[in-house]
């Protein structure tokens, strides 16, 4: 059966866990070949494995943050898949902190994983895929980055910084590469909401999942809270025809 990407040559940063991985599953489904990039080598190649039965995947370890690894990212899958026409850039770092307190440290870690490694990785791809036209790059931003949360100062300027970016390249690259972002918020078992509540549970001795649902209980208007999938599908919406 033929999916709604069959064709689609698709580069997934971040691909190893978490939403990279939902999306490169998805995409997989939908008959797109795929490339997952991520950090750690080890996690990447395992996930490539893991989903090597439902099409056709290649994993690749690159460093966001270092423009000679995004290049040869962007080198090594052109070569892999013959083209890329889809590119998600999906890595980042979470941190929370109150402003007085945040170390140094961690402000350059995350300026430079989630609006540098981003800046780098479109600007690796960018001409290869405007050349070849009817290209999509979707940019993983945030709620963080569209509103205000305590100690998530940091955080939601990275990704109030993409959304920025994004803006532009959708104009720059135009009408070649479609660009695109998506704002997740408070994610199911991945994420800072996540791990902040299974820190809560182990010192009140509760449930991780019973905390996650009481919260969307009390302020998510679903009542829910969103998963990996949901984010996975909205992905693959938009590197489909069907966003044209």
């Amino acid at each position: 059966m033929v999916g709604r990407l069959t064709g689609r040559r698709a580069v997934v940063t971040g691909g190893a866990g978490g939403i990279g991985r939902a999306i490169a599953a998805a995409y997989l489904r939908e008959g797109a070949s795929v490339v997952i990039a991520d950090v750690d080598a080890a996690a990447a190649k395992n996930t490539a494995e893991e989903l090597s039965n439902i099409g056709k995947i290649f994993a690749i370890s690159c460093d966001v943050t270092k423009s000679d690894e995004t290049r040869s990212l962007a080198a090594d899958a052109i070569r892999r898949l013959g083209s890329v026409n889809v590119l998600v850039n999906n890595a980042g770092l979470s941190g929370r902190g109150f402003i007085t307190e945040i170390p140094e440290e961690r402000i350059d870690a995350l300026l430079a994983v989630n609006m540098k490694g981003v800046i780098l990785c479109a600007q690796a791809f960018a001409q290869a895929m405007y050349d070849e036209g009817e290209a999509v790059m979707i940019n993983m931003s945030s709620q963080a980055g569209k509103r205000g949360w305590p100690e998530l100062s940091v955080y939601g300027a990275t990704k109030a910084g993409v959304l920025g970016m994004n803006r532009a390249l959708a104009v720059e690259l135009a009408p070649r590469v479609r660009v695109n972002a998506i704002c997740p918020g408070y994610i199911s078992e991945v994420g800072m909401a996540w791990r902040g509540w299974e820190a809560r549970g182990e010192i009140e001795g509760a449930n991780a999942t019973d905390i996650g649902d009481q919260f969307a209980e009390e302020n998510i208007p679903l009542q829910r809270l969103q998963r990996a999938d949901d984010i996975a599908n909205t992905a693959v919406f938009l590197a489909s025809d069907d966003a044209r």
